[in-house]
């Protein structure tokens, strides 16, 4: 019956419980927790200085350098996000029969044109409805 048990470490074989497993498990767990310490130990500094830059971005205290970046991001991607955010305008016609647009106000600066009906029957705006954006405003 001695072949049953491979034993790793001296005295873990009480009777019929062999104790090497749990030792083995045991020692794995605490180099583990070595590791983690030392990782800790290693970029312990940068994870507080990571936090302490997003609770300032949470509180609104936001480096000059990144406002200055985020204004050029949004001067340049602003109006692209704009034309595909405000697409929600509603059209219907009134209890009294008239057409009407229902527009968020988000489409303050966009200016409804006429719609060419002086234009009958040649002009291209005939019937349309014309918007216009003037961009830096």
């Amino acid at each position: 019956m001695s072949g049953l048990f491979n034993n790793e470490y001296p005295y873990t074989d009480f009777h019929e419980l062999n104790l090497s497993w749990v030792i083995k498990k045991v020692k794995e767990l605490l180099d583990h927790m070595r590791q983690i310490d030392e990782w800790k130990e290693e970029y312990q500094e940068t994870v507080d200085k990571l936090q302490a830059f997003y609770d300032d971005l949470v509180a609104g205290r936001y480096p000059p350098e990144f406002v200055t970046h985020l204004k050029e991001w949004i001067s340049e991607h602003g109006v692209e996000i704009i034309m595909k955010l405000i697409k929600m305008v509603f059209f219907a016609i009134t209890d009294d029969g008239y057409f009407v647009a229902y527009v968020p106000d988000s489409w303050d600066d966009i200016i409804f044109g006429t719609t060419g009906l002086d234009d009958f029957p040649a002009g291209v705006e005939y019937g349309h409805l014309t918007l216009s954006y003037e961009i830096g405003g």
